[in-house]
């Protein structure tokens, strides 16, 4: 049987070796703090690579009067860096994930068995040992709630919508504001009657902010790029200046070519530096779409879910006078609310049951309040059978 939903994201960080080297820091007493290894030390000084924010590392010696503290990280502690995230989530992974995690962290433990973290990273790998072993039976954690394979197919529309909303979530994340709304576009085309459906709207309504000003910035930058380029071709001589012109010219055709190549797969098309086409593209689906996504009322959606959930505990407590009142509420602030047909059903179902047994209830109670009949000289006819015969 083929998977119903796609793999889950791989978590960034999965493949990193691990490293042999140090990592120190040297805290000076002016409040500087140096990053790095530490390569040799004495009485007067530290020579030590220190390593910059911007991942450039340059030898420095440091006075052992100008030191405030010291902190060497040992062999192990560097090793145990890269993968010290690396622990199951509410998540599961897709099948092809777990070993080169398992991997890792058994190369970890081989490595540096007397480790202090080595205890707790082989509670890790049994941990993404039995994740592992779920998976391949078919299952799929969400939420930290395992799904059978035929639970799987049975909730599917609840799960395909929120694997959705946590890819947008996790592209908001990284400001990649086309990936979210392309994504916002599937759970709307797909999945507008889901729970995860208001917090979409939220959320694209912020990404659509995210693009407005991210756009104008690209615009800015673009401006400034293209006079600099310009004033650089008017300096260059022959054949340097073609050479150039030709150069711009075949970087802004293959962005125009990567946005043709896109244009019927996607509503929201890539923002490419060089190429005007999908700034426009861009500009014109922004337009189109903030006004109608911006009017969508997910506060009312929102609002709607947790009048059905009271509804939903109304139902449980049998007062269906509570209950009717609010699916009525809900369904006037979202028509959609996909929880309301399961409720009226579960309503509709509670009342047959209460009728079926009302007849029997008061049939007892006449029976046991009918007064008592007064005996008879004449013979009593055989009593019939409850059934009548």
């Amino acid at each position: 049987m083929k998977a119903v939903f796609p793999p889950t994201l791989i978590c960034a960080g999965f493949f990193l070796s691990i490293v042999s080297g140090f990592a120190d820091t040297v805290t000076l007493k002016t409040g500087e703090i140096l990053n790095g290894t530490v390569l040799s030390e004495n009485d007067k000084e530290i020579v030590m690579d220190v390593t910059f924010a911007s991942g450039i590392t340059d030898q420095k010696t440091v006075a052992k009067a100008d030191v405030q503290t010291v902190s060497k990280t040992t062999v192990d502690q560097a090793a145990f860096e890269p993968i010290k995230d690396l622990a199951v989530g509410p998540r599961s992974l897709a099948l092809a994930g777990y070993d080169p995690i398992i991997k890792s962290l058994e190369a970890f433990v081989a490595k540096y068995p007397q480790s202090a973290h080595a205890a707790d990273v082989k509670t890790r790998i049994e941990d993404f040992k039995k994740d592992q072993a779920q998976v391949k039976t078919g299952a799929l954690k969400w939420a930290n709630r395992w799904y059978k394979r035929e639970e799987i197919e049975k909730n599917k529309e609840f799960l395909s919508s929120q694997m959705l909303l946590a890819t947008m979530k996790e592209q908001a994340a990284r400001r990649d504001f086309v990936g979210a709304l392309n994504t916002f576009a599937a759970i709307e085309k797909s999945y507008a009657a889901t729970r995860a459906y208001p917090e979409a709207v939220e959320l694209a309504q912020n990404q659509m902010r995210v693009a407005a000003i991210d756009m104008e910035r690209m615009r800015v930058t673009a401006k400034v790029q293209e006079d600099q380029f310009n004033s650089g071709v008017q300096l260059a001589g022959e054949p340097q200046k073609s050479q150039m012109i030709a150069a711009r010219q075949a970087q802004i055709a293959a962005s125009d070519a990567a946005i043709a190549a896109v244009s019927s797969q996607v509503k929201w098309k890539p923002l490419l530096p060089l190429s005007k086409k999908s700034f426009d593209a861009l500009k014109t689906t922004l337009g189109s779409e903030a006004p109608r996504i911006n009017k969508i009322p997910f506060a009312d959606m929102r609002q709607s879910l947790e009048i059905s959930d009271a509804a939903e505990i109304a139902i449980q407590a049998k007062n269906m006078d509570e209950a009717e009142a609010k699916i009525k509420e809900a369904q006037a602030l979202w028509k959609e609310n996909p929880q309301l047909a399961a409720l009226v059903a579960k309503i509709k179902s509670l009342k047959d049951e209460l009728k079926r047994k009302a007849p029997a209830t008061s049939g007892t109670a006449a029976r046991a309040s009918a007064p008592a009949a007064t005996p008879s000289a004449t013979p009593t006819p055989t009593p019939k059978h409850w059934y009548g015969f």
